[in-house]
């Protein structure tokens, strides 16, 4: 039987893909597709380099749904840790996720709060992937799925919550979990600022070890396997039989 962690994981994939379905469903509809089309007719300058078309409303469509798609993965992979080092560590949820200026740390596990089992725990798991030891006061983690960021002010906000993370003694690591989507520019000038980067299935095992969950191990369950692709097969089937879909197919049937 799942634990009440792996059920807390569980359910939030499932609200997660339940809300990308509605909005595929919602957003492609012939209303959305319609509303879109005229706004873009109306347009001082989409209409006139001829993006008042249905195929280009499929294309805004389709941006839409990979940035809801990864805003909903960020949301599982933001939470659960935070909730896993709350339980792990007895921790308040103030204590995990503390705000400095303003900022709030995806994870905070400091040495004052935690029993020295834990604190030896926590430190022989950051040497062995870091090969350093943790700052006075403990650790703070970042966590993103993937990591590109597309302005300035996120990239600011990350030198700002280094620096306050130093200046308080603790250790800054910014954990990245998949491979494919580290900017090398952007974490050198993070590297700079002070954070200590951990990406893709290293990412993944510095979680498992350090926190004792194993999100790859339960998502790679037969059953939850089947579940989730059974479940995307049929959202991107909304997409590819959806209105705006169909009207972009046959508009380049008509060029």
């Amino acid at each position: 039987m799942p634990n009440e962690t792996q059920r807390r994981f569980l359910a939030e994939i499932r609200h997660h893909l339940s809300g990308l379905r509605e909005k595929i469903v919602s957003d492609f509809s012939e209303e959305e597709f319609d509303r879109e089309l005229a706004a873009l007719d109306s347009d001082p300058v989409y209409s006139k380099f001829a993006l008042n078309c249905p195929e280009y409303v499929l294309v805004r469509f389709m941006g839409r749904i990979s940035i809801s798609i990864g805003r909903r993965l960020g949301e599982i992979y933001d939470k659960i840790p935070r909730f896993v080092a709350a339980a792990r560590f007895s921790l308040t949820p103030a204590q995990v996720a503390p705000k400095f200026h303003g900022l709030e740390l995806d994870v905070c596990l400091p040495f004052d709060k935690i029993s020295n089992q834990d604190k030896e725990h926590v430190k022989a798991i950051v040497n062995r992937y870091l090969n350093l030891q943790p700052a006075r006061n403990g650790v703070g983690i970042e966590i993103r799925y993937n990591f590109n960021p597309n302005d300035s002010s996120r990239l600011r906000k990350d030198v700002n919550m280094a620096e306050h993370l130093t200046e308080n003694n603790l250790l800054p690591v910014y954990l990245i979990y998949s491979s494919i989507s580290p900017r090398d520019e952007a974490i050198a000038r993070l590297t700079r600022a002070g954070w200590k980067f951990l990406t893709g299935d290293t990412a993944l095992s510095f979680s498992r070890d350090l926190l004792g969950f194993d999100s790859n191990a339960i998502l790679e369950t037969d059953a939850i396997r089947a579940e989730i692709r059974s479940e995307m097969q049929g959202i991107l089937q909304e997409i590819f039989t959806s209105h705006a879909f169909s009207a972009a197919v046959r508009n380049q049937g008509n060029n």
